[in-house]
């Protein structure tokens, strides 16, 4: 899993969402598989999900649903999260999130 990869190596100092979080998670087929990202994930600080996030994923929502983007929540919760925290967003999804001029995307 690419996105593990690069979460395991700690190049940096990064935070992680609590939708990643879950999205991480809930593609675990294995339960040796979770307890390898729960490993990971917990050496994390958390970007947890609150009420400005919230707003800012409906605010998101509202300018960017009517056009011409496909987007999908867990998305919009991310980008939401990084945009209220004010972190750049590392994804290998990057067509999920290049639009969204609010974020900037590493």
């Amino acid at each position: 899993m690419k996105a593990l990869d690069f979460l395991g190596k700690k190049q940096f100092r990064y935070v992680i969402s609590d939708i990643t979080i879950m999205e991480l998670l809930a593609g675990c087929k294995t339960v040796k598989r979770r307890n390898e990202i729960e490993k990971i994930i917990e050496t994390y600080d958390r970007a947890p999900l609150n009420e400005s996030v919230v707003q800012k994923a409906i605010a998101l929502i509202g300018r960017y649903s009517v056009q011409q983007y496909s987007l999908h929540l867990p998305d919009v919760l991310i980008a939401a999260t990084a945009y209220h925290y004010q972190l750049p967003l590392k994804s290998y999804n990057t067509k999920d999130f290049d639009f969204i001029k609010e974020v900037k995307l590493l």
